[in-house]
């Protein structure tokens, strides 16, 4: 018997909320385990991984000085029998971390982004991150409104560039609750099209405004030279 259109949503939404439910478990033990890292001094500072200390996740070098592997298919046969078996090594340490991988290069160990902290950006990274933030202001006139529906039922607006179609986000901080929630449901709310349409009338109208200010001025102008100059007859 084929469900009804009322059936069908129920488990839509139901589908909705065991992802976000997913998302958010996701993220709570990640920053579980940043706070770990935190508390037990486990970050490397760069010139620390360069000088060869391990890292205090895997004991893997961080920088092993080796250089980056070259492309799967130019590997010889000596370095595929290498890399194979670090690929192997890697699935037997973090086969239950569903994590991302992170390498530096020129080295080509291999590290979790779940059981390995991450070592600092140098200053140059820094600052052409910075390049690019500064270089590119924000403009209102250019961003959707979402309402986003967390694992809590409290709703949270995000701002998001208008040429992103479909934005992903998982997770959003509830200001709330005060932690890390789900997002089970996101609806644009106002479009960027709108925003600049807005922002467009808004500047119209001082413009408007600055026009008849100009006008009213220039009569009062007007009217205080004639003023003066039949002072300066009937004197």
């Amino acid at each position: 018997m084929p469900l009804t259109e009322e059936q069908k949503e129920a488990r839509a939404a139901k589908r909705r909320m065991t992802a976000a439910l997913k998302a958010e478990w996701r993220a709570h033990r990640d920053e579980a385990k940043r706070r770990d890292w935190q508390e037990k001094e486990m970050y490397l500072t760069r010139e620390q991984a360069a000088a060869g200390e391990p890292c205090r996740g895997c004991g893997l070098p961080i920088i092993d000085g080796l250089g980056n592997w070259p492309g799967t298919m130019y590997l010889t046969a000596e370095q595929r029998v290498e890399y194979e078996a670090d690929q192997e090594r890697y699935k037997e340490m973090h086969s239950d971390c569903d994590a991302h991988r992170w390498s530096m290069s020129g080295s080509r160990a291999t590290h979790c982004g779940y059981c390995c902290p991450p070592i600092p950006m140098s200053r140059e990274q820094f600052d052409h991150i910075h390049r690019i933030f500064t270089s590119s202001p924000r403009r209102e006139e250019e961003l959707d409104i979402w309402e986003r529906t967390l694992t809590c039922g409290h709703v949270v607006e995000q701002s998001v560039h208008h040429t992103n179609l479909h934005p992903s986000f998982s997770t959003a901080l509830c200001p709330e609750c005060q932690m890390t929630r789900g997002v089970v449901t996101s609806t644009k709310t106002v479009e960027a099209s709108a925003r600049k349409a807005e922002a467009e009338r808004k500047h119209d109208d001082r413009v408007a405004r600055a026009e008849r200010e100009l006008k009213m001025a220039e009569k009062a102008a007007v009217e205080a030279r004639k003023k003066l100059n039949e002072l300066r007859v009937n004197r």
